[in-house]
């Protein structure tokens, strides 16, 4: 794989020529600013970037009869909004950066775009940042929702670091990267994975193709797996064969219906790129199958998730766990492990010590705490004289 294949699949490389095949998109250059802002560690949004607080809660219908006043209460919502706002000290801390223009911009696409967007970079969405959403969905109707999804995914941290870490022709010693980085907005459609398909062209053949959420067994998939292979065929090659400029490269398209195929997004030809229901061991060396379409083409390799024994762990669920605990569980970091083990002894010992420590008559007390009896002197000893009564008796 070499950087020219990397860059053609830059979103503001491919969009113009293939716009009237996919969704609408606006493309926002990204000011030098930003990009400082998306390098540093910490998740600290800009002050005015929460314009339209409440849209993705537009569609809940209240009932007058509701029995939570708080859901209508407009002043009390306000006070949770400031209850959640920085406070003055941390704000000294944490400067709030300063984008206006730049928000301006991206509230502008959102408006222009139907209100409801999903962000992306020239390569990759934050789809594994989906665990911070409220709805867990790349949905953004607002700039504040985009920057944390932005600033809380590993993919983009990718695309601006290191885009080109697996390209042969790529000399890491040089510091300055040949892209001119957007945030690009895409008009929002509730995803529907079922009709996800992820297609793999090599040598401007289409060898292969295959379900794209390998986490689930849609059983319709094998039942229309031919009506699949031929919609796909036909759009490959009346809107894309020939166009795209690399003789290999890799497609994700949506079917909804028959008859009926979106593209979604390119990607590189190689090991970046997730083979889904495909090796990057035999990809490269991979042909179409030894079937003859109707059009005397060769018919692309087709995979799909056979059965519900067949599905693979969800993708990005590791992302929403902290590496610590992915480390111990995997046991990739011994130190980790021995600190812990260290920890619970030290836990262990301070228990038996503070036990020690007691004296006989608060170990008593605890004792008769247990077994029900009154705890305290008087009571204790009245109970005693009560017991030397019935004795007596």
């Amino acid at each position: 794989m070499k950087m020219c294949e990397v860059l053609s699949c830059s979103f503001p490389e491919w969009y113009e020529q293939f716009k009237h095949i996919t969704y609408r998109s606006a493309i926002i250059t990204l000011p030098r600013s930003f990009m400082e802002y998306l390098n540093t560690d910490s998740v600290v949004l800009p002050e005015n970037s929460n314009h339209g607080l409440y849209p993705k809660s537009s569609n809940m219908v209240l009932n007058e009869d509701d029995d939570d006043p708080d859901l209508r209460d407009e002043d009390l919502l306000k006070q949770y909004e400031d209850d959640w706002s920085t406070s003055a000290s941390t704000q000294a801390e944490s400067k709030f950066p300063d984008f206006k223009d730049f928000d301006d911009q991206v509230t502008s696409a959102i408006k222009q775009l139907g209100g409801r967007v999903f962000p992306k970079l020239n390569w990759s969405s934050p789809k594994d940042a989906t665990w911070i959403s409220f709805d867990k969905t790349l949905l953004c109707t607002c700039p504040s929702d985009i920057y944390l999804l932005l600033k809380s995914s590993e993919f983009i941290s990718h695309d601006t670091d290191q885009p080109f870490i697996k390209c042969e022709d790529f000399n890491e010693a040089s510091s300055a990267l040949p892209v001119e980085y957007c945030l690009v907005l895409r008009e929002w459609h509730p995803p529907d994975p079922s009709t996800e398909f992820r297609c793999f062209v090599k040598d401007n053949q289409l060898i292969g193709i295959c379900q794209r959420n390998s986490t689930k067994f849609y059983p319709y998939i094998k039942r229309e797996k031919s009506l699949i292979v031929e919609d796909i065929s036909r759009f490959f090659r009346t809107k894309i064969s020939g166009r795209f400029p690399q003789p290999s490269y890799v497609f994700d398209v949506t079917r909804p219906r028959q008859g009926s195929t979106t593209l979604v997004d390119f990607n590189p030809f190689g090991e970046v790129t997730d083979g889904v229901l495909f090796s990057w061991d035999e990809l490269p060396s991979l042909d179409a199958s030894c079937d003859i379409d109707n059009k005397g083409e060769k018919v692309p390799q087709f995979r799909c998730v056979e059965s519900e024994e067949g599905v693979k762990a969800a993708d990005y669920a590791n992302y929403a766990i902290p590496l610590d605990i992915q480390d111990l569980v995997a046991g990739e970091d011994p130190y980790k492990f021995m600190d812990l083990m260290k920890m619970k002894i030290q836990s262990a010992e301070g228990d038996d010590s503070s036990s020690e420590d007691e004296s006989p008559c608060e170990q008593r007390k605890e004792k008769s705490n247990e077994s029900g009896q009154c705890s305290s002197k008087g009571n204790f000893s009245k109970s005693a004289a009560e017991i030397d009564k019935q004795s007596d008796r």
